[in-house]
């Protein structure tokens, strides 16, 4: 399997040939189901959800990727430039009740809510404000979008898929990340009742959760360092803080992925599925301590 890494030192040229070649040698004889979707992907400015929109578009999709601002929203459309993709793109802060107004679902088929934050620190050290910035955005807000797009396609009566990227993180705890770990936690269950619930009506909206392990996107360096921020002085955790953050950190660095191939293959999967599972997970590896883990503490 071809390996990538989408950073800011990665040329526009060298993503064109990386998705065109990866795209035909190992996504499209697996999934390809022949029907073409109309795709909603939020938090879409890098890593994950880029390359899951432009593999998207490259198998026939209509994709809609959205950022969380607008300078975001600015290098994302320098970055599909040159691509020639049926792609397009729009400002959408999922905390922001106008932004959300804005959008009309009823011609959406896949909603996949990626967009999320991770803030790290103590949990007896971390302000109430931020344990409620974590849970705004991967919860309350992911809940919100996930609630107006349902109601609009049970009206609708035609076939719609949500898609709700979560984490491994929900459900092994890491310490100093117990924010960001317990969000994750809280969305996965939120979805797993949702699922439930439709089922029971048989409504014709299927819900599935993505769940990534730690991949080198750039988004856990962020997390991480904010766990350096929020040890202060008063913290029992000060005299030990760089031992923390160093442990933290070696941690995540001997288990990321470099190539985040995998997870784009599971999403992309869960867009095309005809009968979609409830969890899509990757890598196999970390999918596996994840079971075995449940399996000896959960």
């Amino acid at each position: 399997m071809l390996t990538f890494k989408i950073n800011k030192s990665t040329s526009i040229q060298s993503t064109l040939i990386f998705f065109k070649f990866w795209n035909f040698f190992c996504i499209k004889t697996k999934t390809n189901s022949g029907d073409y979707m109309k795709v909603l992907i939020t938090g879409a400015s890098g890593g994950i959800a880029f390359l899951t929109g432009i593999t998207l578009a490259s198998r026939d999709h209509e994709v809609i990727m959205t950022t969380h601002n607008e300078e975001q929203l600015n290098n994302l459309n320098m970055k599909l430039k040159s691509l020639n993709l049926n792609i397009k793109t729009f400002k959408l802060d999922i905390t922001n009740k106008d932004d959300v107004s804005k959008f009309e679902f009823q011609d959406i088929d896949v909603l996949i809510n990626h967009a999320g934050i991770g803030i790290g620190g103590s949990i007896i050290d971390l302000e109430i404000e931020d344990l409620r910035r974590n849970f705004e955005v991967n919860f309350f807000a992911s809940y919100n979008l996930a609630k107006t797009f349902c109601i609009e396609k049970l009206n609708d009566k035609r076939a719609a898929k949500l898609i709700i990227t979560s984490s491994i993180a929900g459900s092994i705890p890491f310490e100093f990340l117990g924010s960001y770990c317990s969000s994750k936690s809280a969305i996965t269950m939120m979805a797993r009742c949702l699922r439930k619930e439709l089922d029971i009506i048989n409504s014709n909206i299927s819900v599935s959760v993505i769940e990534p392990g730690a991949y080198a996107t750039g988004f856990n360096e962020v997390m991480i360092d904010t766990i350096d921020l929020n040890i202060k002085e008063n913290s029992p955790f000060f005299d030990s803080k760089e031992y923390v953050y160093n442990e933290v950190n070696n941690k995540f660095k001997l288990i990321e992925k470099k190539s985040i191939n995998s997870i784009v293959y599971q999403v992309v999967k869960a867009v095309e599925d005809k009968n979609n599972k409830f969890i899509y997970s990757a890598p196999l590896s970390q999918r596996i301590i994840k079971k075995i883990y449940l399996l000896l503490f959960g």
